[in-house]
């Protein structure tokens, strides 16, 4: 009887290590793919800011610096950073478009969209508050 509880135990114990072990490996992909994720977005900001906030290209290359000491260098920074500055063209596009046919309108949402852009990127380059 002693026998079978010890090896209940030991299965058990088994069962939750293989658990964690493959749990371990998801959570990495998990936050591997958040960090693509922040990266795409970044770009795609900083893109925007440089159209339309008369952000320098200078200052969004030591953003972009910034931002990848930050995250640690993830693998595939440059491809990912690349793909949302693409995808801001669509956008950077509209707001033009608006700019020639809405004026007031374009000062507005500009307005708006580069202090919360600013605020945005502040808070990306900041490291992670430890627990």
């Amino acid at each position: 009887m002693r026998n079978m509880q010890h090896c209940d135990r030991v299965l058990v114990a088994a069962a939750f290590a293989l658990l964690l072990s493959t749990s371990l490996p998801a959570s990495s992909v998990a936050a591997e793919v958040a960090a693509d994720a922040k990266v795409e977005t970044a770009g795609e900001r900083a893109h925007f800011a440089q159209a339309f906030c008369g952000v320098s290209a200078e200052r969004v290359d030591g953003y972009k610096q910034q931002l990848k000491k930050t995250l640690h260098d993830p693998a595939g920074f440059d491809r990912y950073w690349q793909v949302g500055w693409r995808r801001a063209e669509s956008g950077i596009s509209q707001m033009s478009a608006l700019r020639e046919h809405d004026p007031a309108e374009f000062a507005s949402r500009i307005k708006g969209n580069c202090g919360r852009l600013k605020w945005q990127a502040e808070n990306a380059v900041r490291p992670p508050a430890r627990k």
